[in-house]
């Protein structure tokens, strides 16, 4: 079921916990920042951040360059091949939308626990676009 990855949230990061969603702790890469702490699963397109020992927020990568694309069950019931269009018809409006090329970033939609990044910089052609990455948080 994906919506275990949301249960993950809050949670601190343990062997036993990762193994439940298919992933071994032997196989990331920590980063460690002055606010938090970084675990990358480069080769399963995931990444966690750690704030206060506990999970902050989960992001799964499809399109880029140092992640390979996520294959794992996602959360929300969601697809990497969704689109823009797809991703309004199954989630409804964003509570918060952002980028573009008046900004020079990528567009990004935020709705509650859940930012999207699509893979594209254009308003125009966003309903077609795919998902980049995805972030789940509380």
């Amino acid at each position: 079921m994906s919506d275990r990855w949301i249960s993950l949230l809050g949670s601190e990061l343990e062997p036993a916990l990762l193994q439940k969603v298919g992933l071994d702790i032997k196989n990331s890469t920590k980063v460690v920042l002055k606010d938090c702490e970084i675990y990358n699963f480069y080769d399963a397109g995931v990444s966690f951040v750690i704030v206060n020992n506990k999970i902050d927020s989960i992001d799964f990568f499809f399109r880029n360059k140092s992640f390979r694309p996520c294959q794992l069950v996602l959360p929300y019931n969601l697809d990497s091949e969704f689109t823009g269009s797809r991703l309004l018809e199954v989630l409804g409006e964003p509570l918060e939308k952002g980028g573009g090329t008046s900004s020079n970033i990528n567009i990004w939609l935020r709705w509650k626990n859940l930012q999207i990044e699509l893979d594209d910089k254009s308003w125009e052609t966003a309903k077609d676009a795919l998902i980049k990455s995805i972030t789940i948080f509380n």
